[in-house]
């Protein structure tokens, strides 16, 4: 059985960035990267998502 595709995102705008450490790791964006999420998004970086900063690849 194949292992389910995992989502991966990118900034909405490849001008910015973004990046942040909290206390599970850390996580950044920057250009056109596309990374899939940490297994524990923070609270920050879903609201990036939830305001449409940061969206899922297609």
């Amino acid at each position: 059985m194949a292992a389910a595709k995992k989502k991966k995102y990118k900034l909405k705008d490849p001008a910015t960035q973004f990046a942040e450490i909290y206390s599970e790791g850390s996580f950044s964006l920057a250009g056109d990267q596309e990374k899939e999420l940490p297994k524990n998004p923070s609270h920050d970086l879903l609201k990036r998502i939830e305001a449409g900063f940061i969206v899922e690849v297609e």
